[in-house]
C-alpha cells in the first residue's frame, strides 16, 4: 500500500502549513479531517453540492471525491470549512410562552430532559418536573450532518453501507448527552439526577435514535417500519442519565409525518383541546416540510421534500441562524440593507434572510415570477461585498439558489393545495394558519406570504408562528404521561395523504413553482 505526505493551508493561513500520511485512495476530505479541518459535505459526500472544494496545486478538486496524490500543497478555503453550528440560534420556547404547564402528573420523577432532534438541529430542555425552578434549555447542530443535509441522503447512504446505522445513531445519542450534561450543569444537578427523557423527531430521526433502520421510508410505499416507540430504558439507548432513567418516544402519523408534527398537534391541543373541529393549517417548515389540516373533526396530514433550503443548505452562501447570518435583508433607496445575528460580520445568509431577499428581489423587479434573476451586468445579487464580510468572500444569491427556494416553497405550496382539495375547502376557508419550527420563529410572514409559504387568501392577522413545537409538545410528555394517550386518539382520528399518488400532483406541483 502507497502512501502520501499530503500538505494542507488555510486559505488565510497560506504559510502555516499541516501534514498528514494518507494510504493511496483515501479522499482529500478524510485526510483534511485527520488534521482537524472539518468540511462541509451538505450532500453527504456525493460530490453535488461542491461546498468542499479545495485549491490542488492551482485547480479547484471536490475534498470528498478527489483521491490523495502527490501534491506540492492543498489551500482549503474559508468557504469550504464548516462553522460552529452549535452556535445556531435554535428556538426552545414553548408557543410564545402559552402553552399550560401540567402539574403533579408525573410521579416519581424530579428532573426530565425533553428532546426535539431536528435532521439539522437538535433542541434540548431540561424541566424540575416535580417543582418550580425555570426551565434551561441547549442546542446542537446536527452531527449526522456529515451524511447529507436531508433525510433522504442519509437514507440513501444507509442503503449503500447498513453498516452507517450504528454510526448515525451513536452520533445523535452522543450529540444527545452533550445537551444532557450543559442543561444539567445550567441547573447546578448532575445527568443522574435526571431519570426521564422524552423525544419527538421527524421519522427517520426518531428511528435512527432508536437504531432502526428507516430505509424503508426510501422506497415504495414509503412507510416507516414501525410507528410507535414503546418506553424504553435511557441506558440501553445509551443515554447518560440516571441508571434507572426511561427514554419515552412520540409515536408517527405515518410516512414521513412524524413524532415532531404529533408533538406540535399536542401542543396546539393543550391550548385549545378541539382544535380538531377547527379549520385550520398547521405548517412545520424544516429540513422536511409537514403538514395537518384541521377541518370539522377530520385531521389530514401530509409530509413535503421541501429540502433543506431553508436551513442554510444547498444555498451557496447559505448557512444555519449563527452570529453573523444575514437574517433580514431590504433594500431602500436603491442600497441593499441586511442585518445579522448578533450583528456580527456576515459569514452566510440564513433561512429568514433567504425568504427576504427573494421577496425584496420580487418586489424590485430584480426576479420574475419564473424565478429568472433580473440583475443588470450581474449574474448574482449581491448582499455584502467582499471586503465587509466576515469570510472574505462576497455574500450574494446565484440564479442556482434561486431555484432551490422555488422548489422548496412549490413542494410547500403545492401540499397545502392538494390537502385543500382533499377537504373540499380553500385558503378562503381557514380560521387559522399556524407556522412552526425555528425558521418560522424569524421569518418576516409578509415576505412568506410574497414568496407563497402562506396561502395569500390567508389575512396575515391569521397566522399565529409557534416556535418550536415539537419541543413543547415533547415537554407536554414530560411532565404529563396522558399525552400519549392523547397522541395515540389524534394519530387514530387522521388520514395521511401520500401527495405524489394523488392524480393532480405533477400538475400542481409544476404549477406552484412560479413565485
Amino acid at each position: 500500500m502507497n502512501f502520501y505526505f499530503v500538505r494542507f493551508c488555510l486559505e488565510t493561513e497560506p504559510y502555516l502549513i499541516r501534514a498528514v500520511y494518507a494510504e493511496e485512495g483515501t479522499v482529500l476530505k478524510t485526510a483534511a479531517e485527520k488534521l482537524g479541518y472539518h468540511l462541509n459535505t451538505n450532500c453527504g459526500n456525493s460530490g453535488t453540492c461542491g461546498k468542499c472544494r479545495v485549491i490542488a496545486d492551482g485547480k479547484e478538486v471536490p475534498a470528498c471525491q478527489a483521491l490523495v496524490e502527490d501534491y506540492e500543497k492543498l489551500v482549503i478555503p474559508v468557504s469550504s470549512i464548516r462553522k460552529d453550528e452549535n452556535k445556531a440560534a435554535v428556538v426552545t420556547g414553548s408557543f410564545a410562552g402559552k402553552v399550560p404547564k401540567p402539574a403533579g402528573k408525573r410521579k416519581g420523577h424530579r428532573y426530565g430532559v425533553a428532546v426535539d432532534i431536528g435532521t439539522t438541529t437538535l433542541a434540548a430542555e431540561l424541566q424540575h418536573i416535580d417543582g418550580d425552578a425555570e426551565p434551561v434549555q441547549a442546542s446542537r447542530a446536527n452531527p449526522q450532518r456529515q451524511f447529507g443535509d436531508d433525510v433522504l441522503s442519509r437514507i440513501q447512504k444507509l442503503m449503500d453501507d447498513p453498516a452507517a446505522l450504528t454510526a448515525m445513531q451513536q452520533l445523535v445519542v452522543g450529540a444527545i448527552n452533550e445537551m444532557i450534561a450543559e442543561v444539567a450543569e445550567k441547573a447546578d444537578i448532575t445527568p443522574k439526577d435526571i431519570t426521564l427523557v422524552t423525544a419527538a423527531g421527524n421519522s427517520v430521526m426518531q428511528l435512527l435514535l432508536h437504531g432502526i433502520d428507516p430505509a424503508p421510508l426510501g422506497v415504495v410505499p414509503f412507510q416507516p417500519p414501525v410507528k410507535e416507540f414503546p418506553p424504553r430504558s435511557a441506558s440501553e439507548a445509551g443515554l447518560n442519565i440516571a441508571a434507572d432513567g426511561m427514554l419515552e418516544t412520540l409515536p408517527l402519523f405515518g410516512g414521513f409525518v412524524g413524532g415532531d408534527i404529533v408533538a406540535g398537534v399536542l401542543t396546539l391541543h393543550s391550548i385549545n383541546p378541539k382544535i380538531a373541529d377547527t379549520t385550520a393549517f398547521f405548517v412545520d417548515i424544516g429540513t422536511n416540510g409537514e403538514l395537518v389540516l384541521f377541518h370539522r373533526g377530520k385531521i389530514y396530514t401530509a409530509a413535503t421534500a421541501a429540502g433543506p433550503a431553508f436551513e442554510g443548505a444547498g444555498i451557496e452562501c447559505g448557512t444555519l441562524a449563527v452570529p453573523g447570518a444575514i437574517d433580514r435583508v431590504s433594500i431602500k433607496d436603491g442600497k441593499v440593507c441586511i442585518s445579522t445575528i448578533d450583528k456580527a460580520k456576515a459569514v452566510g445568509i440564513c433561512g429568514s434572510g433567504l425568504i427576504d431577499a427573494v421577496a425584496v428581489l420580487l418586489d424590485n423587479g430584480l426576479l420574475k415570477s419564473n424565478g429568472q434573476m433580473q440583475i443588470p451586468d450581474k449574474k448574482n445579487f449581491e448582499l455584502v461585498p467582499a471586503a465587509q464580510s466576515g469570510t472574505g468572500k462576497a455574500v450574494c444569491l446565484t440564479q442556482r439558489d434561486i431555484r432551490q427556494v422555488q422548489l422548496a416553497a412549490g413542494a410547500i405550496r403545492a401540499g397545502m393545495t392538494l390537502l385543500l382539495e382533499t377537504a373540499e375547502i380553500t385558503a378562503k376557508d381557514l380560521e387559522a394558519f399556524y407556522l412552526a419550527g425555528g425558521f418560522g420563529q424569524f421569518v418576516d410572514a409578509s415576505a412568506a406570504q410574497r414568496v407563497g409559504l402562506i396561502p395569500k387568501d390567508v389575512p396575515l392577522k391569521r397566522l399565529q408562528v409557534c416556535g418550536n413545537t415539537s419541543l413543547a409538545g415533547a415537554v407536554l410528555l414530560l411532565l404529563d404521561p396522558e399525552y400519549a394517550q392523547t397522541a395515540k386518539q389524534y394519530i387514530a382520528e387522521s388520514q395521511n395523504i401520500e401527495l405524489a399518488k394523488l392524480k393532480r400532483f405533477s400538475e400542481v406541483f409544476a404549477g406552484s413553482m412560479n413565485f
